[in-house]
């Protein structure tokens, strides 16, 4: 008896999502006499109502006026700039900066960090900090 229940749920799940089936069908939940609850298309007995089944739309919606600004604004970027950054100062080559020493010496220690393991309250900000610094590197100095 407990396999026709699953049985009938299971059918009645699959009923509901097929595109064939439309949203009118009527599904009755009926508990029999040992508490097991089945869906089925016809009524249990008498005084049984059908199930009211709400079905939620998904798919493309519009984009809000917002995000149409953001789009308008990512699409005129040119591409290869993916930020307004100003342009890097170098230092003369040969020589580095200290604020370059002390960054790659940073990094460094995070990249170690990583490859030794970390908890996971660690791991975003490692990450955060090894992506700060390799930016910073990038950007200022060779």
């Amino acid at each position: 008896m407990h396999a026709f229940g699953v049985l009938a749920a299971v059918a009645v799940v699959c009923s509901l999502y097929s595109p064939a089936s439309p949203a009118r069908t009527r599904v009755y939940r009926c508990v029999q006499v040992d508490g097991v609850v089945s869906y089925q298309q016809i009524p249990c007995g008498d005084g049984s109502r059908p199930v009211e089944i709400r079905t939620r739309h998904s798919g493309w919606t519009a984009l809000r006026p917002g995000e149409k600004s953001l789009l308008k604004q990512y699409r005129s970027k040119p591409a290869g700039s993916p930020h307004s950054r100003q342009p890097a100062r170098r230092e003369p080559p040969g020589r580095e900066s200290k604020s370059c020493w002390k960054r790659r010496k940073q990094l460094e220690a995070v990249r170690s960090r990583l490859r030794r393991g970390y908890t996971l309250d660690e791991s975003y900000e490692l990450r955060r900090k090894r992506d700060n610094y390799q930016d910073y590197l990038r950007q200022f100095c060779s």
